[in-house]
């Protein structure tokens, strides 16, 4: 048994180290060969195709076995993967201006330090961890929390997918509603706070406020408007690493995604300790989520920038 146990920790390991490589590299080849004025709706597109992805895989998964599930959906990224070395070419870094900055910037050797001694990098790492936050405790929590608080039964429960069409739809409008600014002469650090105010200051508005609800139809679409509101953080701070290291994307990205990861080990048994020291009331746990949004949200206002610093 403990062979078995510690065959399933290595699997999951090599899993996780062959996994996590992909974001980065998305972002850096976002920010390497898409104009900024066409960057959020990329970003948009990307981030409502990773959400259609979890909600197809969580519909179908219940309903097969789980050998089956696991061998089917490596299998169709085994073929994902063959299809993009067969089809992807680089394509030319931008002739613009903007791509000689990066032809310039690739020559230069950028120290370890400087992605953590810059505060608009400090307001996307925190905007991106209060993202996290409020992610983590409606993926972790809500099935949970309607069961048990508004009385969710077995087939009910497929509503908790709702929420996360909604963020892929309303992902895609942000995007071109961002870019349209853009191309109309809105200043890019403008648009990068207004998307990253809707998004952190929205769900933070819809959790504070959702312990109030107790009919389990209003609480899907409040958790909905919230994951919808969510998705607008694609066009803000997610799409803002292309504008302040756009040679470097990719690294930043991956320091963010990082202190992002800590929110999935925290909110666990936070949010346990947080409903049994209460007595049973999510409201602390809902809360202390929309506290995080709300000051992150002025953090990443007051100090984020869209001016290239690596």
């Amino acid at each position: 048994m403990e062979f078995v146990l510690a065959r399933m920790d290595l699997i999951w390991i090599c899993f996780w180290l062959f996994y996590k490589p992909g974001l980065p590299t998305i972002f850096q080849l976002f920010a390497q060969h898409i104009p900024a004025e066409e960057r959020s709706r990329a970003f948009g597109y990307m981030v409502a195709a990773g959400s259609v992805g979890q909600t197809i895989a969580s519909l179908f998964v219940p309903h097969l076995d789980w050998h089956i599930s696991f061998e089917l959906f490596g299998f169709v990224g085994l073929v994902w993967v063959v299809c993009w070395l067969l089809t992807y070419h680089d394509p030319p870094i931008l002739p613009d201006e903007e791509g000689q900055q990066l032809i310039e910037q690739e020559k230069v050797c950028v120290s370890w330090s400087e992605w953590i001694s810059h505060w608009s990098l400090w307001s996307i790492y925190i905007a991106h961890f209060a993202m996290n936050w409020s992610n983590y405790i409606i993926m972790q929590w809500l099935p949970t929390y309607l069961s048990r608080t508004l009385g969710a039964n077995k087939e009910s429960m497929s509503l908790t997918a709702v929420p996360y069409i909604i963020n892929s739809l309303c992902g895609v409008a942000w995007g071109h509603s961002a870019d349209q600014l853009i191309s109309v002469g809105w200043p890019v650090l403008r648009v990068r706070r207004l998307m990253t105010l809707f998004g952190l200051m929205g769900p933070g508005l819809c959790l504070t406020l959702f312990p109030e609800v107790s009919n389990l139809v209003v609480a899907v679409l409040v958790i909905s408007m919230a994951m919808g509101l969510c998705a607008a953080n694609s066009s803000g701070h997610l799409s803002n690493h292309a504008d302040v290291a756009p040679n470097h994307a990719g690294i930043t990205f991956a320091i963010s995604n990082t202190i992002a990861t800590v929110p999935g080990i925290l909110c666990g048994p936070l949010t346990a300790e947080l409903v049994v020291a209460s007595n049973g009331r999510w409201f602390p746990v809902f809360f202390l989520a929309g506290t995080i949004n709300f000051t992150a949200a002025m953090i990443y206002y007051t100090q984020s920038s869209a001016r290239p610093l690596l």
